[in-house]
């Protein structure tokens, strides 16, 4: 039993047909809280967003960030090695709902990447008997993350504010 507990608050290794979704390394965090290029660094890697959530990592302390099952993963490209993006959630469920996060470099966009990480995140999610759903939040103009969300099964939530959130639930 607590083997299986420490299973689930693990940071976990995901791998899907063409992608693998691993925690980050000590010296890639690093690199991406810096916004430098390394060589595995697919162009365009990081983003902006993708440096805020490094340097938080970084002042929180990491674990979170980088060692749970709450992390926000590397999305790495099997066929090339390279780290694309990110993907994961945003921390512990808030009202036993995870919020899931990520993001691709724009050469690695439309080609079903963001669907296949939001797949085996939905897995990991749901593995907690205590999640009740999985939630995201997305920048109105983002019609290409909604199409993802949409067609993963989310449905739309009303927030006020300059965000859409979208919710999925466990499935029965």
């Amino acid at each position: 039993m607590t083997e299986d507990l420490e299973a689930l608050r693990s940071a976990p290794v995901l791998e899907t047909e063409r992608l693998l979704l691993r925690p980050f390394t000590a010296e890639e965090l690093d690199a991406v809280a810096a916004g430098e290029a390394v060589a595995h660094f697919a162009h365009g890697f990081p983003s902006a967003e993708d440096m805020d959530f490094a340097r938080e990592s970084l002042m929180a302390g990491g674990y979170f960030f980088t060692e749970s099952v709450y992390a926000r993963l590397a999305v790495v490209e099997k066929s090339t090695g390279e780290v694309v993006g990110t993907a994961g959630f945003v921390g512990p469920p808030i009202d036993d709902e995870l919020e899931i996060v990520g993001s691709l470099a724009a050469g690695r966009r439309n080609r079903g990447y963001a669907q296949e990480a939001v797949t085996a995140l939905r897995g990991v999610a749901f593995r907690d008997p205590a999640v009740t759903g999985i939630r995201a939040s997305v920048p109105e103009d983002n019609a290409p993350a909604e199409q993802v969300l949409v067609a993963a099964g989310f449905v739309r939530r009303g927030t006020p504010g300059l965000e859409t959130e979208y919710f999925l639930p466990r499935p029965a």
